[in-house]
């Protein structure tokens, strides 16, 4: 028998069997876990205003009271519109690792990856749901998207460590903006998924920690280069994306094709304020595992495609 790709401790082993019990015992119906008769109210705010893209800037101040609550409607978009794209790529992704590597993934692992997917499956079509009933639109897919048809073709660490990143980007987005006074649909919408994600970041961690416990430093630096361009793809679309011109009403003053003016409302004080409480962690966990440089930023430029890793 081929040695195993993935690997846990016999006690984390332990705590991955209780989350799959869990996820047998509690597990999502679409049609009853969300109050979707009572709708969406439109009429106030669907995150906290400090969560803003432009909070603290002066487009910010130029809105009118009802324009500010549309922009915080179309940015809260942002982020259903990200776990569908995400989570939609992300069961094919986990079959097709387990396909290709048959046999070297050990049992309870392959058992919650296939649980995962299953998960994913119907917290899209939540999303989609959710987005259709408030009147948002599906922002497009993002080309950074393209990352899983290169990992599912790499060892599958990397497959899985770029899913854990980047449904934990959507989800510290999601859970921080909640604050008093918001719609109560899309607070219950956000928990509800988080209480099922919250058990796919913990297996994602945990096989990652596992695995670069003992990984040497070329390994790390190859996938280092697969994590970089993507994450520093991801974290700019999470605090600004210019495709929301298209859907206001209003004229934010913002020209989407006007990359330095973008990059600066990305960088403002608020936004480095708000990422560093959401993926500040983050950040410093990858860094701790030694696949990216230590001075590595999010927003950091990077020059030309990674280097992809063919295997770990």
């Amino acid at each position: 028998m081929p040695a195993p790709v993935l690997s846990l401790s016999d006690e984390k082993t332990k705590q991955l069997s209780k989350l799959i019990e869990k996820s047998h015992d509690s597990y999502m119906d679409l049609n009853s876990i969300l109050n979707w008769k009572g709708g969406v109210n439109r009429a106030i705010a669907p995150k906290r205003e400090d969560h803003g893209w432009v909070y603290g800037t002066p487009y910010w101040d130029a809105l009118n009271a009802e324009q500010r609550i549309e922009l915080l409607w179309l940015e809260n978009a942002q982020t259903p519109a990200g776990f569908i794209w995400l989570e939609e790529g992300l069961s094919p992704l986990f079959i097709r690792l387990l396909h290709n590597f048959d046999g070297q993934i050990p049992d309870e692992i392959r058992e919650y990856m296939m649980i995962f997917c299953k998960e994913e499956i119907v917290h899209t079509q939540m999303f989609r749901r959710y987005l259709k009933l408030a009147g948002l639109p599906v922002y497009e897919r993002p080309e950074m998207m393209d990352f899983i048809l290169e990992v599912e073709k790499m060892h599958p660490i990397v497959g899985i460590l770029c899913t854990y990143l980047l449904e934990a980007t959507a989800e510290e987005s999601a859970m921080r903006q909640e604050g008093p006074g918001i719609d109560p649909l899309t607070r219950q919408l956000y928990y509800e998924h988080h209480r099922e994600e919250a058990r796919h970041l913990a297996f994602g961690k945990w096989i990652c920690e596992s695995f670069f416990e003992k990984a040497s430093p070329q390994t790390k630096a190859m996938i280092g280069g697969v994590i970089q361009p993507t994450m520093s793809s991801a974290i700019p679309r999470f605090t600004y994306n210019p495709e929301i011109s298209k859907y206001l009403s209003f004229d934010l003053g913002i020209d989407p094709t006007d990359s330095a003016e973008i990059t600066r409302i990305r960088l403002s004080a608020n936004n480095r304020r708000v990422n560093a409480e959401r993926y500040g962690p983050m950040l410093a966990w990858i860094k701790k595992l030694g696949i990216v440089d230590p001075a590595y930023d999010w927003f950091d430029p990077v020059a030309g495609p990674p280097q992809l890793a063919a295997t770990a």
